[in-house]
């Protein structure tokens, strides 16, 4: 069972590896500015405790996925 808004992690790379932006639900991490090159943890690990990381634009695809037991698409959806 899928939750409506799952939660992620944010993540931004550095020369000195990942630095955490936080915890967010998904719609949160979706309404990040595009010039924030982050990443997200997979929506189906774990948050915190996972090394599987998502670029946002693919996080688009499980939040479409996500939508079918909500009945609602995030706000920002494209």
């Amino acid at each position: 069972m899928q939750k409506n808004k799952p939660l992620v992690e944010v993540v931004v790379s550095t020369a000195e590896g990942k630095v955490p932006m936080g915890i967010m639900n998904t719609e949160q991490a979706l309404a990040l500015p595009d010039d924030i090159d982050a990443k997200v943890s997979h929506p189906d690990h774990k948050v915190g405790e996972t090394d599987v990381y998502i670029p946002i634009k693919e996080l688009e695809q499980h939040a479409v996925a996500s939508v079918g037991s909500a009945g609602r698409k995030p706000n920002n959806y494209k």
